[in-house]
């Protein structure tokens, strides 16, 4: 609680002062009942397990981890750009491999160099009332490469912050890589006139790279059956 000149600004227990436009207000200070989803809680589970590692690897692959994260970021493991201990380094690395399904590891990883991610646009087609989604890829990847969905929203938004993993791009099969069942399972099948945001990002060892992002309407009765 800050006092200057009979103003006050801040919390005291369970109210907040703010000297708004208004003049001084002073409100009872919100409760925000935080809902540990399963996803919360299996993260939360993975930084523990993870943290917890970090005792039991040998002298030489503690140093290993301690000398890579001298040269890296937040940024360049998915994060901020601050800098990072070892085992924040080791928990980081780690904990993005198993929110991809992928086995952790121990020794520290080499930084991976990307190359552009293949992934195109968004395709969905829908036909007898069946709706599929597809993403097109312009070559093979050449990393695994994960992929983030969006509940289905109102065709006319067009961006979207809200990304749940969804799981990895499945092989593709001339250029499309089919990912309607990774949909389905974790928000539904999509209804017509609604728009579907997608997220990919690569992964090699841990490191990722930045996201893509590509959205498509579902047809509607009477639409072509491809969209966009």
């Amino acid at each position: 609680m800050k006092i200057q000149k009979g103003i006050q600004s801040g919390t005291l227990g369970t109210t907040v002062s703010v000297n708004s436009k208004y003049g001084q207000v002073v409100r009872t200070r919100p409760r925000h009942n935080r809902q540990d989803t399963e996803a919360r809680l299996r993260s939360r589970n993975n930084c523990a397990t993870y943290s917890r590692l970090w005792g039991r690897l040998t002298d030489q692959q503690r140093e290993g981890w301690m000398a890579l994260a001298l040269h890296t970021s937040c940024r360049s493991a998915g994060g901020t750009g601050a800098p990072l201990h070892g085992c924040q380094l080791l928990v980081k690395i780690n904990c993005t491999l198993a929110a991809a399904g992928l086995p952790p590891v121990k020794n520290p990883p080499r930084p991976a160099k990307f190359g552009p991610n293949p992934v195109q646009r968004l395709r969905i087609t829908s036909r007898q009332g069946k709706v599929k989604l597809e993403l097109a890829l312009d070559h093979p990847p050449a990393a695994h490469i994960v992929v983030l969905g969006s509940r289905p929203c109102s065709a006319g938004i067009s961006v979207r912050s809200s990304y749940s993993i969804i799981g990895l791009l499945p092989a593709p099969k001339r250029g499309l890589s089919d990912i309607t069942a990774l949909y389905v399972a974790r928000f539904g099948e999509p209804p017509p006139g609604r728009r579907v945001f997608i997220r990919t990002r690569q992964i090699i060892n841990g490191w990722v790279d930045a996201f893509k992002d590509t959205h498509a309407r579902v047809p509607e009765a009477g639409d072509a059956t491809v969209s966009p």
